[in-house]
């Protein structure tokens, strides 16, 4: 029992309530914990789903996975971002301001996501036979479009999440999430093939996407922000500022991706080349699942810190996500580049010769995490337009290196095209980075400087008043 005291007093000493680090730690351990539940039943899911479509199959559902986040990053319009900003920064300030701009980016949402999801059904035909050469494709994406609005919706839902900072909601949807999706994605795969595959994500996403809005009321309405059409126009601001952006940034990722990939599938053994890539593709972001759970915490608290004019503990808090999800990547890849051969025989005899993909992709990861969190500095500082400009340099390096590359060396030259675009963003936020913070840092010591003139001043004239008083 005292050995218990003395744990626990050491725990609030070094984490003591509503300190910079027990938020961080808070946060980031329960998006850990719900990341590492997610990614297993969704790693064990994929591993199982290899073997039963075999390695041409796999990267038929690496195509429609693309297809979706394609359409998803147009559907998307910036609504996850804007709503764990205007949350974290204004649910206690301005709770009534916090509800309408949430309103505003939910029903924007709603109605981007509707119209992609239309758009994704109408063109899945056009899609399967032209674009990928894949006819049998058009089934599959035909059923994607269910799959992509609820991912997407349960995306928006979850960044109001991250914006009420209740990241530990947040890690047990993902844990139902996963076990839902291991649960249909396995049973349906054996019985339907691809198609199978889609249904059972479709489901997986579903439930998340009820899940994520049960809990988004019940927030708003303890944190009194009220969710209603009235007056919600008057923050169209903010469609400028981030869903506009936001958007434009879809018209750049995402075409860039299902470009890239279409390249490859219509080379020779491309379909099954990007099955192998896939696979790969599925370790690297199991390496990216701890950072991109920290990172998530990264906003919220960079925007909060942004709200109230704390530079020192904004920097302080920066440098620390930098360095800790970039260390967290680097203890992650090292083992999977060594393993790597063994790795990919569990999706099958096939995957294994695939291997030098994973080591540059699991190479690329340290980048990558120290990407994610130097693209937030322009999200809590509202320049959206500059994390634009970023992803426009991503994508015409990731099609330019594919249209080069991709002919001479079919997946492989995707796969180094794709690591040389993560290396050229990452320079790029970096850059972006350093001037926002610069110039924050050169304007708070011009206010200071302000404010130091004006306190002189009023000094001399109250100096001076007196001596008319006493002379």
């Amino acid at each position: 029992m005292k050995n218990f005291v003395n744990i626990s007093g050491l725990f609030h000493n070094f984490l003591p309530a509503g300190s910079l680090r027990r938020s961080l730690v808070s946060g980031a351990f329960w998006s850990v914990c719900g990341a590492i539940f997610s990614r297993g039943f969704t790693l064990i899911s994929s591993i199982v789903i290899a073997r039963l479509l075999g390695k041409a199959g796999f990267g038929l559902w690496g195509l429609v996975l693309t297809t979706v986040s394609t359409f998803s990053g147009f559907a998307s319009f910036g609504v996850s971002l804007t709503a764990t900003k205007h949350v974290a920064e204004l649910r206690k300030k301005d709770p009534l301001r916090a509800g309408r701009i949430l309103s505003f980016a939910l029903v924007m949402g709603l109605i981007t996501v509707s119209i992609m999801s239309i758009l994704c059904l109408v063109l899945s035909r056009w899609m399967a036979h032209h674009l990928y050469n894949a006819p049998e494709l058009f089934i599959p994406l035909m059923l994607a479009s269910i799959m992509l609005f609820c991912m997407t919706g349960t995306s928006m839902l979850q960044g109001a999440l991250a914006g009420f900072e209740d990241f530990r909601y947040i890690a047990r949807n993902n844990l139902i999430q996963g076990i839902v999706l291991f649960a249909a994605s396995v049973p349906l795969t054996w019985l339907f093939g691809l198609t199978g595959t889609v249904i059972g994500m479709a489901i997986s996403q579903c439930t998340a996407l009820v899940l994520c809005l049960i809990v988004v009321l019940q927030k708003s309405r303890q944190n009194n922000m009220q969710l209603q059409l009235d007056g919600i126009w008057q923050e169209r601001s903010i469609f400028w500022e981030y869903g506009v952006p936001g958007t434009l940034s879809g018209f750049v990722n995402g075409p860039a991706s299902m470009l890239s990939q279409a390249m490859v599938a219509n080379v020779a053994s491309g379909i099954s080349g990007l099955g192998g890539f896939n696979a790969c593709a599925k370790w690297r972001d199991i390496i990216l699942f701890v950072p991109g759970a920290v990172k998530q915490v990264t906003l919220p608290l960079l925007s909060r810190l942004t709200g109230q004019n704390e530079h020192r503990r904004f920097m302080k808090a920066l440098w620390a996500n930098i360095g800790l999800n970039g260390g967290i990547a680097l203890i992650g890849a090292v083992p999977v580049m060594i393993l790597s051969p063994w790795i990919l025989s569990l999706y099958g005899p096939a995957f294994r010769q695939d291997w030098d993909m994973m080591v540059l992709l699991a190479g690329t990861t340290v980048f990558q995490a120290v990407n994610n969190v130097l693209a937030q500095v322009t999200a809590c500082m509202g320049r959206i337009w500059l994390r634009f400009c970023t992803h426009i340099v991503w994508g015409i390096a990731l099609i330019t290196g594919s249209f080069f590359l991709v002919p001479i060396w079919g997946v492989r030259g995707y796969a180094w095209a794709t690591a040389l675009a993560v290396v050229l963003l990452t320079l790029a936020n970096c850059t972006t980075a350093y001037f926002l913070i610069k110039s924050g840092c050169t304007l708070e010591k011009d206010v200071l400087k302000t404010s130091e003139c004006q306190s002189k001043q009023e000094q001399m004239q109250f100096r001076k008043i007196v001596e008319e008083k006493l002379f």
